[in-house]
């Protein structure tokens, strides 16, 4: 028969066994819960970084646009664009884009799509090797380094204005410029991709086959945004008319993708 310290003994094994394996369940399912903790740390700091390169990439994209443009801006914009470049840029002939390409050398990330054609694939936005214009936006002393260059494209698409009759003349008629960036986290596959429609300065004189388009002076408002006026002066049923219509120049819109085309 057993004695009654191998009966106590065992009888506290039964209580002790059931704890411990409690307290090992405890113990991993906290574990789990850091590591889990800290994975969802990771990406939210690799998402914040992807997006301030792509703000970035987005802002010199605009930069570039707006001293190349002559269109004020509120963004302290400092670098210099070379004058074959300016060229490449020129909103009325839009030399630097071609159809169904994105250029190189002045042209670089200067994408016109054809219809159907993805602008992702064409400029190899989210690829090492790509044909968008890259930017350095390294932190001073951060220790979080993007694996991949934030970089911008840009795209001229057509700018309707209200009550405008439809140019035969494509080579003059009005052209927004639409800015695509992509920024990265520390893990490649962390990016961030923004889009917004830029409207350049309106040439101060310009003619088409149906009208004489003349702008004024650009004006920056007390709240930041900057506008134009313009004058359209064309033939309706023998008699001159002029139409005044107020613009607003610079970034027009703003908005996230998640994938290409969908916000």
């Amino acid at each position: 028969m057993l004695s009654d310290k191998a009966k106590a003994r065992g009888f506290s094994m039964m209580i002790v066994m059931p704890a411990v394996a409690l307290l090992s369940l405890l113990t991993m399912a906290t574990f789990h819960l850091v590591l889990d903790q800290r994975h969802r740390t990771s990406l939210i700091a690799d998402r914040a970084l992807a997006k301030y390169a792509a703000e970035m990439a987005l802002n010199a994209a605009e930069c570039e646009l707006s001293v190349a443009t002559e269109t004020p801006t509120n963004l302290e914009c400092i670098a210099a664009v070379p004058l074959e470049r300016i060229a490449a840029l020129d909103p009325v002939s839009g030399r630097g884009f071609l159809a169904g390409t994105c250029g190189s050398g002045v042209s670089l990330g200067l994408c016109q799509p054809q219809p159907g054609q993805s602008l992702w694939t064409l400029a190899r936005l989210m690829d090492t090797a790509t044909l968008a214009v890259e930017i350095d936006t390294r932190l001073p002393g951060s220790k979080r380094i993007a694996r991949r260059t934030a970089r911008y494209v840009i795209e001229r698409i057509p700018d309707r204005w209200p009550s405008q009759a439809t140019h035969t003349d494509e080579t003059t008629a009005p052209r927004l410029y639409r800015l695509t960036a992509a920024g990265f986290g520390t893990d490649p596959a962390v990016s961030i991709v923004l889009q917004t429609v830029f409207r350049p300065k309106i040439p101060s004189r310009t003619s088409t086959a149906q009208a004489t388009i003349e702008g004024a002076s650009p004006i920056i408002r007390p709240n930041g945004t900057v506008t134009q006026r313009v004058y359209t002066t064309g033939t309706q049923q023998g008699a001159i008319d002029t139409q005044v219509q107020t613009f607003m120049l610079g970034r027009l819109s703003w908005r996230e993708l998640i994938e290409e085309g969908l916000r």
